[in-house]
């Protein structure tokens, strides 16, 4: 004990020492900075009451002079709901309607301050820098509390507006109208539809004035739609008992557009950066059905992709598609690079199926959906790739095994586990299981087999009978002229000898 003691003390005398010295060489270097007329920046010595608590973290200044962030980063966080942790936030109930102030209190005025915010802000920066990576589904789940006062943007299409009721706190802080609008953003289904409540109408929808409060007006175009996230509340759907979870928004305005956006150079890419695309899992079996809450992601994503690559025809997708890969780029390591990029392929279509459409699709306007088999050209192996598509091949009937070549341009989903037709030596009533790439598009496109002649098409028949007359033709005249010929050659001799004598000897002989 003693020991510890002594060298304890022994290090605060040298500490001490140390801290003696370094103040007389600072005083010394200051003199000789001020003699020789130069001002240099030098260590902010400590004041002798913080000196000993220079080792204490909560006594030390531990901010950035200088924070290494971006301007985005300070305007996102200046836009942003002050105080998010407070008791008004928590008390937010998901599932149901917006409360009045006499069911929850804390709610309403978690309400009121939502809208007082989004009044102070502009409309365009809110839409410059939200967050758009989500999608209706991520407010649903357990995941949506993350999610609370954050600032989101959607682009999708107006269905409806209507005028609400103002409460009397906002009157008195100047806001004498609120709207609400409800649209389906893109490459979603009307079954997951985003509701915004506004303070700026654009003028376009003025007509909703005309209505009386709650009363909505249908609407059409394409909107910006930024706000804060304040809850997901029930509404009731268009089927009979049908209830949809409403992500429900809190903005400023909305932002008309003249169509939906279009990615330059590329019109037909998917924004990859959609938080869900992240679930996406290789070397596990498709769920397109009933999905569940831990492969509810990767469904959303399959259904959102296949409703994408139903807005363009297939020869679009064709037309921007990568067409110089093979099967292995799309097998090995490398298919990482190719997520979601459109690729196509020309192959033997070897195997066709129609495959359920869920209700999201249906809703969407998907109302069939096929699943096919190819092997590409060029395939030493022989190995297939999966198709999944939602425009019928003419001509083909998906009912098994098919044999048509084809085109097939899609975006490249995930490198999927599928049971084949080869028995399995252990279990000889199942498949072996294997991998194959899955691609999803609009439908293929027949193309010609180049193991089989060409046909002979009504064009290539015209074109021969055309050829055909003409050298018949030719060959009749030339005949024509040649025996012609020959009969005015045998009639001049028979007008010579016509009116001659034949008994006269002084005629000449024929």
């Amino acid at each position: 004990m003693s020991g510890r003691l002594v060298r304890t003390t022994r290090l605060k005398h040298q500490a001490a020492a140390l801290l003696a010295f370094a103040a007389l060489g600072g005083f010394a270097c200051g003199l000789l900075t001020v003699a020789d007329g130069t001002v240099r920046a030098q260590p902010t010595p400590l004041p002798k009451e913080k000196e000993k608590d220079a080792d204490d973290p909560d006594k030390v200044d531990t901010r950035d002079p200088l924070p290494a962030d971006s301007p985005q980063h300070k305007a996102r966080e200046r836009l942003q709901i002050p105080n998010r942790d407070r008791a008004i936030f928590a008390a937010i109930e998901d599932f149901k309607p917006v409360a009045r102030h006499d069911v929850n209190p804390r709610e309403h005025d978690a309400w009121i301050e939502f809208v007082l915010h989004a009044k102070k802000q502009n409309t365009s920066e809110l839409d410059e820098f939200a967050i758009r990576d989500l999608v209706p589904l991520d407010f649903k789940n357990m995941a949506r509390a993350a999610y609370r006062t954050e600032l989101i943007r959607f682009d999708g299409k107006l269905v409806c507006v209507r005028r609400l009721m103002t409460p009397l706190q906002l009157r008195e802080s100047g806001i004498t109208e609120l709207y609400e609008a409800r649209f389906v953003p893109l490459d979603e289904s009307p079954l997951t539809p985003v509701s915004i409540v506004f303070i700026d109408l654009p003028e376009s929808l003025a007509a909703v004035k005309n209505k009386k409060e709650n009363e909505w007006l249908d609407a059409d175009g394409w909107v910006t739609a930024s706000g804060y996230f304040f809850k997901t509340m029930n509404v009731p759907g268009e089927q009979a008992n049908a209830v949809v979870a409403l992500p429900l928004l809190i903005g400023r305005g909305l932002t008309m557009r003249s169509g939906p956006p279009v990615p330059s150079p590329n019109p037909i890419a998917l924004d990859k950066n959609v938080r869900i695309y992240k679930f996406i899992k290789d070397d596990v079996k498709m769920t397109r059905i009933a999905p569940n809450d831990a492969t509810w992601p990767e469904v959303s994503a399959y259904n959102r992709v296949i409703v994408h690559a139903s807005r363009f025809s297939a020869e679009q997708l064709e037309e921007y598609a990568n067409g110089d890969l093979k099967f292995a780029d799309l097998f090995e390591d490398s298919r990482r690079d190719y997520k979601l990029a459109c690729v196509k392929f020309e192959g033997r279509l070897i195997s066709l199926r129609r495959v359920e459409v869920n209700d999201w699709l249906s809703a969407a306007g998907v109302t069939e959906m096929f699943e096919g088999w190819m092997i590409p050209k060029d395939e030493p192996r022989g190995n297939p790739i999966c198709i999944v598509f939602s425009e019928p091949l003419v001509g083909v009937e998906p009912a098994g095994r098919v044999n048509k070549w084809v085109s097939f341009a899609g975006y490249s989903f995930k490198r999927m586990r599928y049971e084949s037709a080869e028995p399995d030596a252990k279990t000889p009533a199942k498949g072996i299981e294997k991998l194959a790439p899955l691609l999803i598009g609009r439908g293929p496109i027949a193309r010609r087999d180049p193991d089989t002649p060409p046909p002979v098409t009504w064009s290539d028949f015209g074109n021969a009978v055309m050829v055909g007359g003409v050298l018949l033709v030719f060959c009749a005249g030339m005949f024509t002229w040649y025996y012609r010929g020959g009969d005015r050659k045998a009639k001049a001799e028979m007008d010579a000898v016509r009116h001659r004598n034949p008994f006269d000897p002084n005629a000449p002989p024929a």
